[in-house]
C-alpha cells in the first residue's frame, strides 16, 4: 500500500469512527453492548468481539470497545469476584472465600459456569444502566436532523484537508453559536462581497455554501428566514497554514488572501466580518483597523464584530484563561491581548461614524462574548441619522 493510499485509508477510517452509528439509539446500544462484553470472562478477545457485533449491528466500533474498558485493570479482580459470587448465588450456594485451593475443590469447569452466570447478570444490569443513562445524554444533546446535516455538509470540505481540520470545523460549528446565529439571524445582506478579516479556515464561508445546497435540495430547516445570502467570499488570513487550509477547502468558492491586517488593502465590500480577531492587536491598531474596515464598507454595509466584553465578570475571567490557554498550545509564550467592554467598542465604532447594535453571543458557553453591528450613519431629512441595517435579528 502506498503512503498516499495509507493516509486516505486512516482518513476514511477515522472518519467512520466518528460519523457512524451516532443517533441516540445506536450509541445506547453500542455502550451497552460494550459493557456486556467487557463483563464477560473471555479475556483476550473483547477487541475482535466488539468489532463483531458492531458490525452485526451496525454499531459505532469506537464507542462499543471504549464501553468495553468497563473492566479496567483495577476494577476486573472485584468485577470478577462479584461476577463469581454471584453465579454461585444462582445455583443456591453460599458465599465462598475464593482461594486457589477452593477453586481446586470446586472444580474450574464449575467455576467458569458461574463466573459466566455471573457475568451475564451484573453485565447485563450495568449494560441497561450505562444504555439508559447514554440514551438519555445523548437525546438532550441531539441537534435537529436538518442542523446536524448542515454541520455535517459544512464540514465535509475539510475531510481531505486533514482530520484535525475536519475535527476543528465540525466542533466550532456545533458549539460556537456566531456561525448558525450570522446564518439565520438575518445579520448579513443578501448579496455583494463578505469580507472576512481574520477568516481563519473560512468556516463562515463553508457553511454559507452548506446552506445553499441546502436549500436547492429541499432540505433547508423550515422557519429560517431569510434564506443564506448570495455573497461572494473573500477572506484574509495572517497565519500562512491555516490560510492555505482554508483555500484547498474552498477552492475557487472564496478568495483566500496571506497577510497581516494591518498592512492588506481591502477591497468595498458589502459586509465585514472581524471575530474574535481585535483583541490580538494593540488598541491604537485596532483603531486603525476598524477605520480601513469602515472605509471599505459599501453604502448600506455592515461592519460585524465578536470580541470579548471586558466588563463580563466571571465570563470574562473565563474567557481570558481559556484564549491564555490556546496561546500556550501554539507556543506563544509572551502573547499579549487587548480587551475592551462591550460600552468602549461601541463607542469607538460610533466615533468611527456607525450606528451600532449589541448583543451577547455567547450562548450555551461560558464566556463573555459580545455582537456587534455597525452600520454608517445616513442623515435623514429630519437630520437625525437612521439606521439601514438590513437584519430582522
Amino acid at each position: 500500500m502506498t503512503k498516499g493510499r495509507a493516509t486516505r485509508y486512516i482518513r476514511d477510517l477515522l472518519y467512520k469512527l466518528r460519523t457512524e452509528g451516532t443517533t441516540p439509539r445506536k450509541q445506547a446500544w453500542a455502550v451497552a453492548v460494550g459493557v456486556l462484553i467487557g463483563c464477560s470472562p473471555f479475556y483476550g478477545f473483547h477487541l475482535a468481539l466488539c468489532l463483531l457485533f458492531s458490525r452485526l449491528f451496525r454499531l459505532n466500533p469506537g464507542l462499543t470497545y471504549l464501553a468495553a474498558h468497563v473492566s479496567l485493570p483495577g476494577v476486573w479482580p472485584l468485577l470478577v469476584l462479584a461476577e463469581f459470587e454471584t453465579g454461585r448465588r444462582l445455583r443456591g450456594q453460599s458465599y465462598l472465600h475464593v482461594r486457589v485451593e477452593d477453586l481446586r475443590h470446586l472444580g474450574f469447569g464449575q467455576a467458569g459456569i458461574d463466573l459466566l452466570l455471573g457475568s451475564a447478570v451484573i453485565g447485563g444490569l450495568l449494560a441497561a444502566l450505562l444504555g439508559g443513562l447514554t440514551f438519555w445524554a445523548a437525546r438532550r444533546r441531539q441537534l435537529h436532523p436538518e442542523i446536524a446535516a448542515l454541520i455535517e455538509e459544512g464540514a465535509r470540505r475539510y475531510r481531505d484537508v486533514g482530520m484535525f481540520h475536519w475535527e476543528f470545523v465540525r466542533g466550532k460549528l456545533r458549539h460556537d453559536p456566531l456561525y448558525f446565529n450570522l446564518l439565520r439571524r438575518g445579520f448579513l445582506p443578501p448579496e455583494g462581497r463578505l469580507l472576512d478579516l481574520g477568516c481563519g479556515r473560512g468556516i463562515l464561508f463553508s457553511l454559507l455554501l452548506a446552506a445553499r445546497r441546502q436549500v436547492e435540495a429541499g432540505q433547508y430547516p423550515e422557519g429560517w428566514a431569510p434564506p443564506p445570502p448570495g455573497l461572494a467570499f473573500h477572506g484574509v488570513e495572517g497565519r500562512p497554514k491555516v490560510a492555505a487550509a482554508a483555500r484547498e477547502a474552498l477552492g475557487d468558492r472564496a478568495v483566500i488572501e496571506t497577510g497581516d491586517l494591518r498592512a492588506a488593502r481591502f477591497p468595498p465590500a458589502d459586509a465585514i466580518l472581524l471575530l474574535d480577531v481585535l483583541h490580538y492587536l494593540p488598541q491604537e491598531d485596532q483603531r486603525e483597523l476598524l477605520a480601513k474596515a469602515v472605509a471599505a464598507l459599501q453604502p448600506g454595509g455592515v461592519l460585524l464584530i465578536r470580541d470579548a466584553d471586558a466588563a463580563g465578570g466571571w465570563r470574562f475571567t473565563a474567557t481570558r484563561a481559556q484564549e491564555r490557554f490556546s496561546a500556550l498550545l501554539r507556543r506563544h509564550w509572551g502573547q499579549r491581548f487587548h480587551y475592551r467592554s462591550a460600552g468602549e467598542w461601541r463607542a469607538l465604532l460610533e466615533e468611527l461614524g456607525l450606528e451600532v447594535e449589541t448583543e451577547p453571543m455567547g450562548m450555551g458557553t461560558p464566556y463573555a462574548n459580545v455582537l456587534l453591528a455597525g452600520v454608517p450613519s445616513v442623515p435623514s431629512s429630519s437630520g437625525i441619522p437612521n439606521v439601514t441595517r438590513s437584519s430582522s435579528g
